[in-house]
């Protein structure tokens, strides 16, 4: 932990001397919840189990999510919610107290009478108490969740789902139960999303690739990405041994790593497809929905593709799959502790952060592999070399 970090724990653990704890009534039936989760893309989708279990919990009561423009997209067609309100720039990169102000007179508005929040910063922690919120259930990660009159302790390790789910288990018992059993993330195309989808790729063995990512408000993290070279290797295994349709999927910022893709393959093939940069987040994961396989590093789109039901074949370097691996037993996390790794504390990756050679430490033949194991266990057969 660097000096920065001690003196926010300390004054943290010093404020929550001043801001009170509440305890619940054995009996209550809130009327309207929020949960608050500004950012980002792959840890909104990691925390949709929680939308789940307090919708059972408090069946009645209106229900709305708070989170920024970047990840706003994966709960728009969620059934689940009633609204999804814009945290504006909180939450996404640089922001300052007037930004957690106007936040916070937002959610005022929405009189709610509990907010679950789902986030370390104490800025975040802040908006619900400046909102008057009477009930504020979040994590207390060193001392952080002071403004939280319901304070979930966050230890050294744990799966970051269930530490979302803790925050609700905190609220009520009923609202989450055993790990796993309010099943996986979740993501709900639309029609119009399945629709489009369906007029741009074949019917065929389709397996997604995105050998991008590491790229959210406020932090790149490009040690996150495999090399180009050895997703190339992939594509043209699963060509030549499955008969397979590989598509290349991400945003516009990684049409140069997709490209490193295309020139690293041996030799030209209308069996690739390269759909970076032209899908929506929704017909995104309609895409994926079709595809028997998604291969890619950690990011928000490889947690998209865990939340449709398609099984991930993860590369993890900087980050730990022990804590933010994909949420399901159908996918497969490969990471290799070398000892500069995992590099993230207390939701932050450390500046010092170990390069590349992390995630390089996964070889093409493991890999390959994991994706082997994974379509075997789908009963996929490899094609028939007359």
């Amino acid at each position: 932990m660097n000096v920065r970090d001690r003196l926010i724990s300390l004054l943290g653990r010093f404020l929550s001397l001043l801001f009170r704890t509440r305890r619940l009534p054995e009996r209550i039936a809130f009327e309207r919840i929020v949960i608050l989760k500004p950012c980002c893309l792959g840890d909104v989708l990691l925390a949709t189990p929680v939308i789940a279990a307090v919708q059972r919990a408090f069946p009645a009561a209106r229900l709305d999510f708070a989170t920024g423009a970047w990840s706003r997209p994966v709960l728009l067609n969620n059934p689940r919610g009633r609204q999804v309100v814009d945290t504006g720039r909180v939450g996404q990169g640089r922001y300052d107290w007037r930004d957690v102000w106007r936040l916070a007179q937002l959610l005022r508005a929405n009189r709610y009478d509990l907010c679950l929040t789902l986030d370390r910063s104490p800025r975040v922690g802040l908006a619900a108490w400046l909102a008057c919120i009477p009930y504020r259930a979040g994590l207390d990660s060193g001392g952080r969740g002071f403004a939280h009159n319901i304070r979930v302790p966050v230890p050294p390790f744990r799966y970051e789902p269930e530490l979302y789910l803790d925050v609700a288990r905190a609220v009520s018992p009923a609202a989450a139960r055993a790990r796993f059993e309010n099943g996986r993330s979740e993501f709900f195309p639309s029609d119009e999303d399945k629709a489009a989808v369906e007029r741009l790729v074949p019917q065929a063995l389709l397996v997604a690739i995105h050998p991008g990512g590491g790229n959210n408000p406020g932090m790149s993290l490009p040690s996150k990405r495999w090399s180009p070279e050895r997703f190339a290797a992939i594509a043209q295994r699963l060509i030549a041994e499955y008969n397979a349709t590989v598509v290349l999927v991400g945003a516009q910022s990684d049409q140069a790593i997709t490209r490193e893709v295309h020139a690293a393959m041996r030799e030209p093939t209308t069996a690739l497809i390269d759909l970076t940069g032209t899908l929506s987040i929704g017909q995104l994961g309609a895409l994926y929905q079709r595809c028997t396989l998604m291969i890619g590093n950690d990011s928000g789109v490889m947690h998209l593709a865990n939340a449709v039901g398609t099984p991930v074949v993860a590369l993890f370097g900087p980050s730990d799959p022990r804590v933010y691996g994909p949420y399901d037993q159908k996918s497969l996390a490969l990471w290799h502790e070398v000892g500069c790794n995992p590099c993230f504390k207390h939701g932050r990756a450390r500046a010092d952060c170990c390069p590349n050679h992390s995630i390089d430490a996964i070889s093409v033949e493991e890999c390959w592999q994991a994706v082997e194991i994974v379509l075997r266990r789908q009963g996929v057969a490899k094609r028939v070399h007359e």
